[in-house]
């Protein structure tokens, strides 16, 4: 026979247990946020480092020009990939490899067209996915 006040202490450690489970799932939204954030800014800081001498690029090599280029490559593909209903690692994986792709032909091939090529994809699956939401609706 439970009195009044241990089925209120019951109750009050099953509400701190189920925040505290909300808590550890934010905290990991959080980390996960930090990764891609990092992922993004991977470029620039490559193009710092390609100014200040240590890595060779090409000669008209402009850090401002790279770095507004690779903040807005990063981010738009980031925000797609958010809205993607894939799992996390394969976001992350995708994210490092257009990240990869961006680098190797903004910085070293010097061809724009090129290395802003993997938003296109990106912004096709968006599109699939919305005509797929679409269709769902309908039916």
């Amino acid at each position: 026979m439970y009195t009044y006040s241990a089925l209120n202490a019951m109750d009050a450690l099953e509400k701190l247990a189920a925040k505290n489970k909300a808590h550890q799932k934010q905290r990991r939204g959080e980390r996960f946020l930090s990764a891609v954030m990092f992922l993004v800014l991977i470029p620039s800081i490559l193009g710092i480092v390609v100014d200040l001498g240590f890595i060779e690029s090409s000669s008209n090599f402009n850090l401002w020009l790279y770095g507004l280029g690779a903040l807005g490559f990063g981010l738009l593909l980031a925000a797609m990939g958010d809205l993607m209903r894939i799992p996390r690692w394969l976001k992350i994986c995708g994210l490092l490899v257009a990240q990869c792709w961006f680098v190797y032909f903004w910085t070293f091939q010097m061809q724009s067209w090129m290395a802003f090529l993997p938003l296109v994809p990106a912004y096709l699956v968006l599109q699939l996915r919305a005509s797929i939401k679409e269709h769902s609706v309908e039916e």
